[in-house]
């Protein structure tokens, strides 16, 4: 069932991704966004997500540290680790401003889909934090700091 719903999953992404390049929001590739207490930005996912993010990366190269300093443990060299399997949070938030506006009307529509392909698959929904569920989820398994 997981691959299942992973699949569609997937197809939520790509459609985003086109979405995305209709609207040509401008992105830095500064990795600022992903340093979540000083951008001020809090990043929230779902099960399927993290369990998506879990599967297809393993969380290979996960550095809790970076967890207890407020940024995504997968940021390396300011660029994303686990840009092909990021969240639906990650692929929506951007700091051009010309994209401020249409952003929330976006990341509720493909939210929404994500939302779906849970109920669909018998996957109940839950909304969380994510440094505060990595990061438990890292010390629990030990990752190196």
């Amino acid at each position: 069932m997981a691959e299942a719903a992973f699949g569609e999953l997937e197809s939520v992404y790509a459609d985003l991704d086109a979405e995305l390049r209709r609207l040509a929001p401008v992105c830095r590739t500064s990795g600022e966004c992903c340093r979540f207490v000083k951008s001020g930005h809090r990043l929230y996912t779902t099960p399927l997500e993290l369990d998506y993010l879990r599967a297809r990366t393993g969380f290979a190269g996960a550095r809790a540290e970076q967890v207890a300093d407020g940024a995504c443990p997968f940021l390396r060299d300011g660029r994303c680790g686990v840009r092909d399997h990021r969240m639906l949070g990650c692929r929506v938030y951007f700091c051009d401003p010309r994209f401020a506006s249409d952003m929330p009307r976006v990341y509720e529509s493909f939210h929404a889909r994500v939302k779906d392909v849970m109920r669909r698959h018998g996957i109940p929904y839950a909304y969380f934090d994510f440094l505060s569920r990595i990061g438990a989820e890292l010390a629990t398994r030990g990752a190196p700091a």
